[in-house]
C-alpha cells in the first residue's frame, strides 16, 4: 500500500477531489459513516496532518470510529501502554492491615526456629543459640504489639512455648546450665502453658549431668506424676532415667534401681534394661536372682522379628531400612546377651567354666544360636587363662562342623594357642585350615607368617604379612610384624616405613621404640632421640629409654644433657649396672672421685661376686689420698679373694711405701707367679688387673656389647718386679684412660 492509499483509508470520499486525481478504487463503502467521538477515557483523536495530503489541506475533519489512528498505529507512541503500567507498577503498595503484618512475622520466627534446630544437628552451637535468642525476642516482641492494639485473644501461646523451649534446649547444648534451668523454671511458672510440667524432665537431665543425682531424681518423679498412664512409653522412659541416678548414687541406693529396672521389664521389657539389671545384680551379688533375669533377658522378643521371620517364609528377599534396623537391634540384643554372659559366668558357679556351662544349657532353648557360639569361644578363653590350652583347643575343635565363617575363626585361634605352646607345625596346619575357609582372613595370614618366621624364612614371611595387609589395611599385627621381619632381613628403610603408616594408626609405646631403635641402628643420633622423647611422653619412668637417650647425648659429645638421662635413670633404677659404670667413669673423669667411689661401691653391692668394682672403689681412695683407706679395701679384697695377683701387687707396694710390713703378701705374690708360669695354654688373665709395667690404669672394651673391665698386661713368663716409687709419684702416674664412656653401654 502506498503512501496515498494509506492516507485515504482514514478520510472521506469526498476529499479526493480536492486534489484533482481520480479516486481510487474502493471495495468499502463508507457513505452512512458518521463521525463520532471517542469513547470517555480513551485516546483522543489525532490533530496533526494526516500522511498523503497537501500542506495547504485544511484540517480534516473528526476520524471515523474504524480509523487505525484510534490504536495509534503508525505513530510513536505505545500502543500498549507500558510505560503507564511501569508507573502504576513502581507506585508504593497499599499498606496491609496489622493481622496480615503479624503473621508475616510469625512465619519468620517459625523460620528462626527451623534454623535454630538444624544448625544444631549440624553441631554449631554457637550459630543454634543465636538464632534461638533471635526467635524469642522476636515473638516476645510481636506478643507486646498485639497487647498493644488489644489483639490479645490472636497471641499464639504455641508459638510462644516454642520458641522459649528452643531457647531454653539451646542454652542446655552450650553448656549454660544454671541459664537453662532458670529458663525451663520460668517456663513452667508460666500458666498459659499447661503441658509445661513434663520439661522438668529436662531440668532432671541437667542436673544429671552436674552429677547431682539427688535433684535429677527428685524432677523426674515431678515428671513422672504429670504424665497419664495413658502415656505408658513416655513414664517407662522416665523411670530408666530414675533407675540410672539411683545407680550413680552408689551401693546405698543399688536395691531402689533394682526395684525400678525390675518394674520395667514387667512391663516393658528391653534389652538395655535388663542389661543395666545384670549390672545391678552384680554389684549386688545374688546368684539365683542373676539366674533368674538372665533367662528373663533371653526371652525378651526384638521389635519386627516376628514379621522379618514370615517374609523369609514367604520367600521375600527385599532388603529394606526397616530390615536393616531390625538386623541391627538383633546384633545390639546379641551384645547383651554375651556382655551380660561375660559378667555373671564367674559368680554364678563354683568357677567361671561352670558358670559358662549353665549359660550354654540356657542358650540352647533360645532363639540367640548366634550369643550361643560366642559363650563357647568365651569358654575356651577361660581354659586358656587357667593355663589348660588343651581343652581350650578341644573346646575350639567343637567347631569344626559350623559354618565357614565361625569355622575360621576358630581355627585361627586354635592356631593362636599352638603357636603359644610352640607347636608350630600344629599352629601353621590350622592357620591353613583358617585361610582355606576364609581366604581374606588377615589374622590368619598373619599365624601363618608367624610360624614361618619362627623358621627362618624371613622372605615368606614377608610376603605374608603383605599379603595380610592388603586384605585389611590397617591390620595392625601385620604392620608391626612386617617392620621387624625387615628388621631381620637389614631393610631399614622399608621397616621404618611399615612403622611410621602403623604408628599413624595406633600410637602405642612399642612402635615408638621400634623406630628410635632403627634410627639408633642406622646412625640417626637426631630422629633416634626425637622418637625416644617422644616415647618419653607416654612412659616418662621408664629407665631404659633414659639410659638410651644418656646414652645419644654422650655419642653427641652433649655431656651435661648425658649426665641428666642418666642420673634421671639411675634415680629410678639403681641397679642397673650400665648406669652405675658409666656414672662411675664420669665422674673420675671429672676428677670427683669421692662422687665415682659412691657409684662403684653400688656397683659392688649389685654384683657381689665381681671383686673389680672392689677394686676401683680402692682405687678411688688412693686418688683422693686416703691410703689408710685404702689399704684396708685392699686387705679386705685379699681376704675374700686370696688368690687375686692385682689386689697383692698393690698391697706390696702400699705397705713397702708406707713402712709396714709386706713379707706376707710378697711370698704369697710370689708362689701365685710361679704358679701362673707353670700353667700352660694360658691365654688370659685375670678379669681385672691393675698392674702394668710402670703405671696404673683403668681400660674400658671398646666393643658396645662387653662389659667393663681391666687388661692384664702380666702374662706367663713376664714376670714383673713392683715399681719403686714413693705413694705420692704412684698416684701421679696413675691415670684414667681418656674417652672411656664414649662407648661403655652397649
Amino acid at each position: 500500500m502506498n503512501q496515498s492509499q494509506y492516507g485515504a483509508f482514514g478520510m472521506s470520499g469526498n476529499n479526493f477531489n480536492q486534489t484533482g486525481g481520480k479516486p481510487p478504487v474502493n471495495n468499502y463503502n463508507f457513505e452512512n459513516v458518521r463521525a463520532q467521538q471517542p469513547a470517555p477515557g480513551g485516546p483522543q483523536p489525532s490533530r496533526g496532518k494526516p500522511l498523503g495530503t497537501a500542506a495547504r489541506q485544511p484540517q480534516a475533519e473528526a476520524r471515523p470510529m474504524t480509523s487505525n489512528r484510534g490504536a495509534n498505529f503508525g505513530q510513536k507512541k505505545d500502543p500498549f501502554n507500558s510505560t503507564q503500567n511501569q508507573i502504576n507498577l513502581n507506585k508504593p503498595k497499599l499498606e496491609t492491615n496489622p493481622e496480615e503484618q503479624f503473621k508475616a512475622i510469625e512465619k519468620e520466627i517459625n523460620t528462626l526456629i527451623e534454623q535454630s534446630a538444624m544448625a544444631k544437628l549440624r553441631g554449631n552451637l554457637s550459630e543454634c543459640l543465636e538464632k534461638a535468642k533471635e526467635a524469642f525476642n522476636k515473638e516476645k516482641k510481636l506478643r507486646q504489639s498485639k497487647e498493644a492494639q488489644n489483639l490479645v485473644e490472636s497471641i499464639n501461646t504455641d508459638l510462644s512455648y516454642c520458641a522459649a523451649l528452643t531457647q531454653a534446649c539451646a542454652l542446655h547444648a552450650n553448656g549454660l546450665h544454671q541459664d537453662a534451668l532458670a529458663k525451663y523454671q520460668e517456663i513452667i511458672k508460666c500458666k498459659q502453658y499447661p503441658q509445661a510440667g513434663r520439661l522438668r524432665v529436662n531440668m532432671g537431665n541437667i542436673f544429671f549431668e552436674l552429677k547431682k543425682y539427688p535433684n535429677a531424681i527428685k524432677m523426674y518423679k515431678m515428671a513422672l506424676d504429670l504424665i497419664p498412664a495413658t502415656s505408658k512409653e513416655m513414664r517407662f522412659r522416665i523411670q530408666k532415667n530414675i533407675g540410672h541416678a539411683q545407680v550413680r548414687l552408689g551401693k546405698d541406693k543399688i536395691k531402689e534401681a533394682m526395684n525400678t529396672y525390675e518394674q520395667i521389664l514387667k512391663n516393658s521389657p528391653d534389652f538395655p534394661t535388663g542389661f543395666n539389671h545384670m549390672i545391678c545384680l552384680y554389684l549386688s551379688g545374688d546368684k539365683f536372682k542373676m539366674k533368674e533375669f538372665f533367662v528373663v533377658l533371653l526371652t525378651i522378643e526384638i521389635p519386627g522379628e516376628n514379621e522379618e521371620e514370615n517374609n523369609e517364609n514367604k520367600g521375600t528377599t527385599i532388603t529394606d531400612k526397616l530390615r536393616e534396623d531390625t538386623k541391627e537391634r538383633r546384633r545390639e540384643a546379641i551384645y547383651y546377651i554375651v556382655t551380660s554372659a561375660k559378667l555373671i559366668a564367674p559368680l554364678i558357679e563354683d568357677d567361671v567354666i561352670g558358670g559358662y556351662e549353665w549359660i550354654l544349657e540356657q542358650l540352647k532353648n533360645s532363639t540367640f544360636p548366634e550369643a550361643e557360639t560366642e559363650i563357647e569361644i568365651c569358654k575356651a578363653m577361660a581354659y586358656l587363662k587357667k593355663k589348660n590350652i588343651e581343652k581350650s583347643i578341644e573346646t575350639l575343635k567343637g567347631f569344626e562342623k559350623k559354618d565357614k565363617q565361625i569355622m575360621a575363626r576358630i581355627a585361627t585361634n586354635i592356631s593362636f594357642l599352638y603357636f603359644l605352646e610352640n607347636d608350630y607345625k600344629q599352629a601353621e596346619k590350622y592357620a591353613e585350615i583358617a585361610i582355606t575357609y576364609d581366604r581374606y582372613n588377615a589374622k590368619a595370614l598373619v599365624n601363618r607368617g608367624n610360624c614361618l618366621y619362627v623358621k627362618n624364612e624371613f622372605l615368606r614371611a614377608k610376603e605374608q604379612y603383605l599379603e595380610a595387609i592388603g586384605v585389611e589395611a590397617d591390620c595392625i599385627e601385620a604392620l608391626y610384624n612386617l617392620a621387624y621381619v625387615n628388621r631381620k632381613l637389614n631393610m631399614f628403610v622399608e621397616s621404618l616405613q611399615a612403622l611410621d603408616k602403623l604408628q599413624t594408626i595406633v600410637c602405642i609405646p612399642e612402635v615408638l621404640y621400634q623406630m628410635a631403635t632403627l634410627y639408633e641402628m642406622t646412625g640417626n643420633s637426631k630422629q633416634a632421640m626425637k622418637w625416644y622423647l617422644e616415647l618419653m611422653n607416654k612412659v616418662p619412668n621408664d629407665p631404659n629409654i633414659l639410659a638410651r637417650l644418656g646414652s645419644l647425648f654422650a655419642r653427641e659429645d652433649d655431656e651435661p644433657q648425658a649426665l641428666h638421662y642418666f642420673q634421671e635413670s639411675y634415680r629410678i633404677l639403681p641397679t642397673n649396672i650400665d648406669t652405675i659404670s658409666w656414672l662411675g667413669v664420669y665422674y673420675v673423669k671429672q676428677e670427683m672421685y669421692e662422687k665415682a667411689s659412691m657409684y662403684f661401691e653400688r656397683a659392688a653391692q649389685v654384683q657381689t661376686r665381681d671383686v673389680k668394682w672392689k677394686l676401683m672403689v680402692a682405687s678411688c681412695y688412693r686418688r683422693m689420698g686416703h691410703f689408710q683407706k685404702a689399704l684396708g679395701n685392699y686387705q679386705k679384697i685379699y681376704s675374700d679373694y686370696p688368690d687375686n695377683i692385682e689386689c697383692l701387687r698393690f698391697l706390696v707396694q702400699l705397705c713397702r711405701e708406707m713402712g709396714q710390713p709386706y713379707e706376707e703378701y710378697a711370698g704369697q705374690l710370689r708362689k701365685l707367679e710361679r704358679e701362673m708360669e707353670m700353667m700352660e695354654g694360658y691365654q688370659g688373665g685375670q678379669d681385672i688387673n691393675l698392674i702394668n709395667n710402670e703405671e696404673e690404669q683403668v681400660r674400658l672394651p671398646q666393643g658396645d656389647d662387653n662389659p667393663v673391665s681391666f687388661t692384664n698386661n702380666t702374662r706367663r713368663g713376664n714376670k714383673q718386679p713392683p715399681p719403686k716409687t714413693n705413694v705420692r709419684q704412684n698416684l701421679d702416674d696413675e691415670q684414667f684412660q681418656d674417652g672411656v664412656e664414649d662407648n661403655f653401654l652397649p
